[in-house]
C-alpha cells in the first residue's frame, strides 16, 4: 500500500519518464523493498537507472529485537544477497552495491542520538524534552545490544532492462 504522498505524486505520471529513480530508507512508501522496485520500473526508461537504499538482516534478528522495533516483522527484510537477486528476478541488472559498514552505522546511530541529547540539554523547557529522552535512551540501549549485529544497510544501483 503506497503512502497518501507517494502515490500523489506518482499519480502524476503515466509510463517510463524517469532516466534515473532514487529511494533510499523508504521503500515503505511505496509498499516495501519488491513493490517499490516493481513500481520505479515502470517509471524508470529502458536502460534507466533505480538507486536503491534498503536494510537487510546480517543475522536472524532475535524475538526481542522485533519487538523493540515496534513488533517488526523478520520477512520485512531479507539479506544482502537476497535484495539483489530479487530484484534481478525482476529484470534489473545490479550495476553496483555497498554496504554500511560497522563505523558507518556507530556514525549513523551516535550522531542521531547526541542531537537528541543536545537538543534536550539547549531546549530544558520543551515539553517533548522527557518523551525525547526516554526514547533516544531506549533505541540507543537497543542498537547496541541488537541492532549493530543484526542490522545492515545497502545501496544498490540497477538498470532497467
Amino acid at each position: 500500500m503506497f503512502t497518501p504522498i507517494a502515490a500523489q505524486f506518482l499519480g502524476q505520471y503515466s509510463g517510463p519518464l524517469f532516466d534515473l529513480a532514487i529511494c533510499t530508507g523508504s521503500t515503505q512508501a511505496l509498499g516495501g523493498y519488491q513493490p517499490c522496485l516493481a513500481t520505479l520500473r515502470r517509471y524508470v526508461k529502458e536502460r534507466g537507472y533505480i538507486l536503491i537504499g534498503e536494510g537487510y538482516w546480517k543475522q536472524t534478528p532475535s524475538p526481542e529485537y522485533l519487538m523493540a522495533l515496534g513488533d517488526a516483522d523478520e520477512n520485512d527484510l531479507t539479506t544482502h544477497a537476497e535484495n539483489i537477486l530479487s530484484a534481478e528476478r525482476l529484470g534489473l541488472q545490479c550495476l553496483w552495491s555497498s554496504t554500511a559498514s560497522e563505523d558507518d552505522w556507530d556514525e549513523y546511530e551516535w550522531r542521531y542520538s547526541l542531537s537528541i541529547e543536545d537538543y534536550a540539554q539547549e531546549n530544558p523547557d520543551d515539553p517533548d524534552v522527557e518523551a525525547m529522552l526516554t526514547q533516544i535512551r531506549s533505541w540507543r540501549q537497543t542498537y547496541v545490544k541488537w541492532g549493530r549485529d543484526t542490522l545492515g544497510f545497502g545501496l544498490y544501483l540497477f538498470r532497467n532492462g
